[in-house]
Order: structure tokens, then sequence, then C-alpha cells
């Protein structure tokens, strides 16, 4: 899959697009074909290394998703092809969340 990945915190021109593979939805979670994603304020403190949360280079920013359900747990209440829209502690800027 493609995406935006934070290859060093100097703020947007530390990003670039990859091919990398596909999260795996941990258990009871579901996963999103991304269709659309937020870039706010946040985002960009992010980016540059200025925000509280400083996860470790290389990584995949990004919190905030709307797409369709690609696979969920039985039970969720979701089913594939549900539109959808989520929050995520990072990874959203990827075709998959």
């Amino acid at each position: 899959m493609r995406a935006l990945m934070l290859q060093e915190a100097s703020g947007p021109s530390g990003l670039a697009l990859v091919e990398t593979d596909e999260p795996k939805a941990p258990e009871g979670f579901v996963a999103i074909d991304v269709h659309a994603t937020g870039v706010g304020f946040v985002d960009m403190l992010i980016s540059k290394g200025e925000y509280q949360i400083k996860p470790p280079l290389p990584f995949i920013p990004g919190n905030e998703v709307a797409g369709t359900i690609r696979s969920a747990p039985e039970g969720s209440g979701f089913a594939v092809g549900d539109r959808v829209c989520a929050t995520t502690p990072f990874g959203g800027w990827a075709e998959v969340a």
C-alpha cells in the first residue's frame, strides 16, 4: 500500500510517499480503506517533532480518516463496505488504516 511516511522531523519536507505493508488490525479492531484524511495543526507539530507524543521515526502520521470498512470482527456491528470516520493514534496517511 502507499503511505506518506515521516522520515525525519523537519516538517512537511520530511514526508515521503512510500510503498509499505498493510497494517494488520489488532483483535477487536476494524481495518479501513482510507478515502480521505485530515491534516491539521497537530499534524504540523508532529511532523516537526514538537508535539508531546513523539513516535520513533520513520512512522506514518495522520489521526483522522474517513473511508469504508475493509474488515471487521464478528459481532462488532460493522460490515465490509460500511462508510465510517475514525480517529487513530497514527497511521491515517495511508491507503489502509
